[in-house]
C-alpha cells in the first residue's frame, strides 16, 4: 500500500492525483533524475500549489454567467502601491454598492502589472448588474478607469481561467519583492466555499488503470487532448498521475 490517491471536489469539478506516498515506497519505483536547484524546485512547486487553489477556489464558488471582470488603467505610469490602494478602495465602493442593495457576492481578486501593458485588476464575480462593479471602479484610478467584462461558460472546469491568472501574478510578486512586502498571488471574500479534500491510501495495481469517468461525468481533457497526465514531483522526483472529471450540471 505505497500510493496516494487525494480526491478534490470543488463545484461540479472532481480532482483525481495518485502520487507515491513520501513514507512508503514502491520497491521498483524510480526516480526521475535530479534537475535544478532546490529554489527553482520550490518556486515551481509554490507556483503550482497556488494555482491549485486558485482552481479549487473557481470550482467551488462560480459557474455559468458569474462575471470576469477586467479593471483597467487609462494613467500608464501608475504605480504598484497606487494599484494596491485602487484595488482596496474598488472593494469597499464594491462592499457599500451591495449592501445598500441587499446583494451577496463572492469574488476572487488578481493584480496584472505585466511591463508593456497597462495594469490591471481581474475580478472574478459572483453574476450581478454590471454597472454596479462599473460604478465602483471607474471613479477609483488617478486619470480614470475601463472595465471589460466576459461571463463564464458552462464547462464547471476553470483550469485554463486559473492558469492565466496564476500566470499573469508572476510580475505582481516580484513587485511585492520589489516594495519588501509579502503579497498573495489573489486574495477573496471569506465566504467562499472550500472544496472538500480527502486522500485515500491505494495499492499499487491502481496506478496502472486507465480513469474512467464516474456515471454523469466526463473526462476533461487537457491542452494536448490528452485525459490523463503525468509526471514526476518536483522535490522527490516520484511519479504522479492526475485527471479531472466533471458532473453534468
Amino acid at each position: 500500500m505505497a500510493y496516494v490517491h487525494r480526491r478534490v471536489q470543488a463545484g461540479r469539478t472532481v480532482e483525481h492525483r495518485k502520487m507515491q506516498s513520501f513514507r512508503v515506497h514502491t520497491k521498483g519505483t524510480t526516480r526521475q533524475p535530479n534537475q535544478g536547484t532546490t529554489s527553482e524546485k520550490q518556486a515551481r512547486i509554490n507556483e503550482r500549489v497556488a494555482e491549485e487553489h486558485l482552481r479549487w477556489d473557481l470550482n467551488a464558488n462560480f459557474g455559468y454567467w458569474d462575471l470576469h471582470a477586467v479593471l483597467h488603467y487609462y494613467a500608464k505610469d501608475t504605480t504598484f502601491l497606487e494599484i494596491l490602494e485602487d484595488k482596496a478602495a474598488f472593494l469597499r465602493n464594491l462592499r457599500k454598492a451591495c449592501k445598500k442593495r441587499g446583494i451577496k457576492y463572492k469574488a476572487v481578486v488578481v493584480i496584472e502589472t505585466k511591463r508593456m501593458t497597462n495594469p490591471h485588476i481581474h475580478v472574478v464575480i459572483s453574476k450581478m448588474d454590471p454597472e454596479i462593479i462599473t460604478e465602483a471602479w471607474e471613479a477609483v484610478p488617478r486619470g480614470g478607469g475601463g472595465i471589460s467584462f466576459k461571463p463564464l461558460d458552462r464547462r464547471g472546469n476553470h483550469a485554463k481561467l486559473a492558469a492565466y491568472l496564476m500566470k499573469e501574478s508572476r510580475s505582481t510578486m516580484e513587485k511585492y519583492r520589489e516594495i519588501g512586502r509579502r503579497g498573495k498571488r489573489y486574495s477573496k471574500t471569506q465566504n467562499m466555499d472550500k472544496p472538500v479534500v480527502t486522500y485515500t491510501t491505494v495499492s499499487a495495481s491502481s496506478w496502472r488503470k486507465e480513469p474512467k469517468a464516474a456515471k454523469g461525468a466526463v473526462l476533461y481533457k487537457f491542452d494536448d487532448g490528452a485525459t490523463c497526465r503525468s509526471g514526476w514531483h518536483e522535490i522527490s522526483g516520484y511519479p504522479y498521475q492526475e485527471y479531472f472529471e466533471v458532473f453534468n450540471e
